[in-house]
């Protein structure tokens, strides 16, 4: 596995306007996680590259696979995480600015895919849309027992519910 997505475009010029598919299996950073103590195992790209000349546009897929705790209760979590993709990649020179580039017939789609995946991911790891957590006095996991705590006292967030706006 690679960390860098390049894809040569030979094929692509001699075919104008004919998508060709590129796929591959990746290894990037744990940087791009906004989970704490969470990885990624493996970055999946199944893409449909075309040269519509003199832009090359790609659609396709991005699958992430993450493993991490939950961020309600702590519990693991493996995570599949299927992201569309549909970019266009500017010959380098062009007036573009703020836009990705490709160079000669050589296209690095790593910077693309990277955003993608950091802009798409959902902001919190759950292990269930409905985790109740844990109990903020004793510490159970309310997924798997019920608790006897009282939390109907103050805490240091109840001033909250005097505010008025």
């Amino acid at each position: 596995m690679s960390d860098k997505i390049v894809i040569d475009l030979t094929e692509n010029f001699a075919n104008v306007g004919k998508p060709i598919g590129y796929t591959g299996e990746f290894d990037f950073d744990d940087d791009l996680l906004p989970y704490p103590n969470a990885c990624l195992t493996c970055v999946q790209v199944d893409f449909d590259v075309t040269f519509t000349k003199p832009n090359v546009q790609i659609v396709g897929k991005i699958v992430c696979h993450i493993q991490g705790f939950c961020d309600r209760c702590l519990d693991p979590v493996t995570e599949q995480i299927e992201l569309p993709f549909d970019q266009i990649f500017y010959k380098d020179g062009s007036d573009e600015v703020d836009n990705y580039i490709y160079c000669d017939s050589r296209l690095d789609a790593t910077k693309a895919v990277h955003d993608e995946i950091v802009l798409s991911l959902p902001s919190s790891l759950l292990c269930n849309p409905e985790c109740k957590g844990l109990c903020p006095k004793c510490g159970a996991n309310l997924n798997r027992q019920q608790c006897d705590c009282d939390l109907s006292g103050d805490n240091a967030f109840s001033v909250l519910k005097n505010l008025k706006f």
